[in-house]
């Protein structure tokens, strides 16, 4: 039983006790440390009685706060005396690897509750609590009581706390594969199929074995998944190709699409003679498979269904105009553009050279920008900056960004000019930098593992989830940042965020001085701006609240959010609150809310 709520609440009633029981039912500190002192209620009688007696403190229905706060304080310090401590002589040794991770986390159990209630039951605000704790306190996950209750999160009704709770358990490697397997049920549902999921992605062919055992007695959604993972080894060629005889609907779909991941004559001479008789099936599964064979038979099975509800031969362009044309086959222009993902070789870039349909080009550019993400392929790369820069000027924009990011080239003109030029375009269109790929692709840029990286997500239609795709960029993006802080815009101030090296002080320093900036300008975002400034690492930047209040007012309601949020300590904090305080008083910014009452609590809140 972890013991230390206890001992919090000891420390805060001596402090209610110096405030002054007349102050007791607006001590927000206390009231905590009362609620995470509850789940030890039941532990004994006595514990009942010290959370019974400190609960009506906090209430503001206590006839005698004094003499209630006397007596509480005595019986906690009573039960504080009895606990004892222990020890055993011997040396210190490191705790050994257990089956759910290389590292054990003792969180209290006050920290760790609203994150097992929020994996583990069902109701709104759970997804945002789990983000943020992944992204303010990562270390909690670590604890053994918060495994089981992520693996649990893997069956959510709401699918994003779903689908993140697999992306924390397949941060954290093989450690946690044992917990995924334990008591796994091949007939169960969607949280089975996820718990392959997790365990195929952080695995792959090292879990054969458990894939081909399980797929004995699976069923339905959980058997397609345990299929579809058969691709990871190219021994399960055979029973693949036996498996597309046998099963049917989207479980047969699973075993064509696992077989055509194998980049081998076999899986070739398969799917060669499979398109003659299902080429419209084949045209989805290629959507899924980058490999030369499946580049050559992507082109052949593109040319094939280039005819019209008429008869009528048509080129790749003139599909691209899929509103208006419909092919005799029942499929379209975006089903074979999607098909060219992962594809390349001379033929493929003959596709995309003869198409003009200005009205489709910046689907083809997306499709061409993330195939050279996948491939790295310097022929494409060639081709999406010929693509932008001769043929479709501006329709490539994505296309040529991804290729020259992937390049060695020194990039400072090229972006210096870019930038420029959508700052000039948001003068007639103030949403031009949301709107622009370019731009899209320098916020796909994000510090990651010690590096930088250019990452694009593809829909997995088999597995129902968005894969990560990422390359290594190599250029100096830290001075790249100076570009664009010379150019300040809303959608830039995501971007930088991404780029933040948090082992790099001064990089962070001066990204949150560009949001310092921004803010002193217009400080009427203050929210969003606080929180851009805080996630720098940026904090006690002097005058940012007079800043604001000479610009504005705030109701009562809202100040003290206002100061809660000032991105630093709270010594900071309490400066600030008494410099607007001064003002106000002196009549030199406009007060719609109660002064003293101001003062009152920023004292009481900050001066600790």
């Amino acid at each position: 039983m972890d013991i230390t709520p206890i001992f919090e609440l000891r420390n805060q009633l001596r402090a209610a006790a110096i405030a002054g029981a007349n102050l007791i039912s607006e001590n927000f500190r206390l009231k905590k440390s009362v609620d995470a002192f509850e789940p030890l209620k039941a532990a004994s009688p006595v514990f009942g009685k010290i959370y019974e007696l400190s609960a009506s403190l906090v209430s503001g229905d206590c006839e005698d706060t004094a003499g209630t706060l006397l007596d509480t304080i005595t019986l906690v310090d009573s039960v504080v005396c009895t606990l004892a401590s222990s020890a055993v002589p011997g040396t210190v040794e490191e705790l050994p690897i257990t089956e759910f991770s290389a590292v054990i986390t003792n969180a209290p159990y006050s920290e760790l509750s609203a994150l097992i209630d929020a994996l583990t039951s069902s109701g709104s605000g759970k997804y945002e609590l789990v983000s943020n704790t992944r992204t303010d306190r990562p270390e909690l996950f670590n604890d053994y009581r918060a495994k089981p209750a992520l693996v649990k999160g893997l069956g959510a009704s709401y699918s994003e706390l779903a689908v993140l709770a697999a992306k924390i358990l397949e941060d954290m490697g093989e450690g946690v594969v044992s917990l995924l397997k334990k008591d796994f049920d091949p007939k169960g549902k969607k949280e089975m199929v996820r718990r392959v999921n997790v365990i195929e992605n952080v695995c792959g062919a090292s879990e054969n074995a458990f894939y081909l055992e399980q797929l004995e007695n699976a069923e339905k959604d959980v058997r397609k998944a345990l299929i579809y993972a058969l691709r990871h080894d190219e021994a399960n060629i055979d029973k693949l190709a036996e498996l597309t005889k046998t099963e049917k609907g989207k479980v047969k779909t699973a075993a064509l699409s696992a077989l055509a991941n194998f980049d081998c004559e076999k899986s070739a001479a398969f799917f060669d003679e499979y398109m003659k008789k299902k080429p419209l099936e084949v045209v989805k599964i290629m959507e899924n498979v980058s490999s030369k064979w499946a580049s050559e038979l992507t082109v052949r099975l593109i040319d094939s269904l280039l005819i019209d509800d008429k008869g009528n031969r048509i080129t790749f362009s003139q599909a691209g105009d899929f509103r208006n044309i419909k092919l005799k086959e029942k499929t379209g222009f975006p089903e074979l553009n999607s098909a060219l993902w992962g594809k390349w070789g001379p033929e493929v870039e003959k596709i995309y050279r003869e198409f003009d349909n200005k009205n489709s080009a910046r689907q083809m550019s997306g499709r061409l920008g993330d195939t050279i993400i996948v491939t790295k392929n310097e022929s494409l790369k060639a081709l999406a900056i010929e693509m932008n820069s001769r043929i479709h000027k501006g329709n490539y924009d994505y296309a040529e960004a991804v290729a020259r990011f992937m390049s060695a080239e020194d990039l400072t003109d090229w972006l210096t000019k870019k930038v420029a030029e959508l700052k000039r375009q948001t003068l007639t269109d103030p949403k031009a930098v949301n709107k622009s790929d370019f731009a899209r692709v320098l916020r796909m840029i994000t510090f990651k593992n010690g590096g930088y990286v250019l990452t694009t997500q593809h829909w997995d239609e088999m597995a129902e989830m968005w894969r990560d795709i990422s390359v290594p960029v190599s250029h100096p993006i830290k001075q790249l940042a100076d570009i664009i802080i010379k150019h300040p815009n809303e959608y830039y101030n995501t971007t930088l965020l991404g780029w933040l090296d948090p082992n790099d002080r001064e990089f962070c320093d001066k990204i949150g001085q560009f949001y310092v900036d921004q803010f002193m300008k217009n400080p009427q975002f203050y929210l969003n701006l606080f929180s851009l400034i805080r996630r720098t690492g940026l904090k006690n930047v002097k005058g940012l609240a007079r800043t604001f209040f000479e610009f504005q007012t705030l109701p009562q309601y809202a100040l003290h959010t206002f100061f809660k949020m000032l991105p630093g300590d709270n010594e900071y904090r309490l400066a600030e609150a008494r410099e607007v305080i001064g003002l106000a008083r002196k009549g030199k910014i406009k007060a719609k809310f109660d002064i003293d009452e101001l003062s009152a609590w920023a004292e009481a809140e900050f001066n600790l």
